[in-house]
């Protein structure tokens, strides 16, 4: 199974507004991700928190994320926000 995680436009500006390092460390994690067969035994998911379905945590940082679409091949997210979690939640 294939994991896919497009940015919107607010979720790409977030992340470049992000220290490189934690930048990397996002790519990174989100990279490694895209293989994972059981991603939903990782993601959180979110209730009641406007259009996002699911967080993901890479350290003190997390990835908001909307699952858009899901099929027995490929499961596709949007990256709503990236951030701090003393910030992200507010």
């Amino acid at each position: 199974m294939m994991n896919i995680f497009d940015f919107t436009v607010k979720g790409q500006k977030t992340l470049q507004e992000l220290p490189k390092k934690i930048q990397n460390r996002i790519c990174k994690k989100l990279f490694e991700m895209k293989e994972h067969p059981d991603i939903f035994s990782i993601l959180t998911v979110l209730v009641d928190y406007r259009a996002a379905t699911h967080r993901l945590r890479v350290g003190s940082y997390r990835v908001i994320l909307e699952l858009t679409l899901q099929t027995k091949i490929d499961t596709h997210f949007s990256v709503l926000e990236v951030g701090h979690r003393k910030d992200i939640y507010r």
